[in-house]
């Protein structure tokens, strides 16, 4: 293999790397925004997700995990050191996550929830698109505690404040969904 040769796979496998980045990122984006139609748009027919409260089909999955949750205010997912594996159009990927939400308590307080863990992907490329084909969500850590966080003066109340919807100020800013 040429110079050139082996430098263009190289960058075929670094863009490869960066579209499952970006799954990852819209992954994140759907479940925190409840975007059916984007969560949707990620996975093959076939998908499969264990995701400990859930393990079964990736299509029922998303319908699931966008139905209101009176008790979850806000959610955010931080994916991060993912490391992937390219196999012509198939790979494996693992990826760090943080999720954060912020509960609703019975008494009316508020508890920030940080759970910590990692996705373990098998993704499949189908028509020049990476798509997931099988995650399992891995827990590593818990914590939780009541919030501090006043949302009602400072920064929460004077920035705009996201939304757990497609309503959320991201759907309506030039080129981010």
């Amino acid at each position: 293999m040429s110079a050139t040769e082996q430098m263009l796979a190289e960058l075929a496998t670094l863009i490869d790397k960066q579209q499952l980045h970006e799954l990852n990122v819209r992954y994140c984006m759907g479940v925190d925004r409840k975007d059916q139609a984007l969560l949707s748009s990620l996975w093959s027919a076939s998908a499969t997700i264990d995701f400990g409260l859930f393990n079964g089909s990736a299509s029922e999955f998303c319908q699931l995990i966008v139905m209101d949750n009176p008790t979850v205010r806000i959610a955010h997912h931080f994916a991060s050191n993912e490391l992937f594996e390219i196999h012509g159009d198939s790979a494996t990927g693992q990826s760090y996550v943080i999720g954060t939400t912020v509960n609703h308590q019975q008494d009316g307080s508020l508890q920030d929830q940080l759970t910590g863990g990692r996705y373990l992907d098998t993704y499949i490329r189908e028509e020049g698109r990476w798509l997931f084909s099988q995650r399992l969500f891995v827990v590593d850590w818990v914590h939780a505690q009541y919030t501090l966080a006043d949302y009602q003066t400072g920064i929460a109340a004077a920035a705009v404040n996201g939304k757990s919807s497609t309503d959320d100020v991201a759907y309506h800013f030039p080129s981010l969904v």
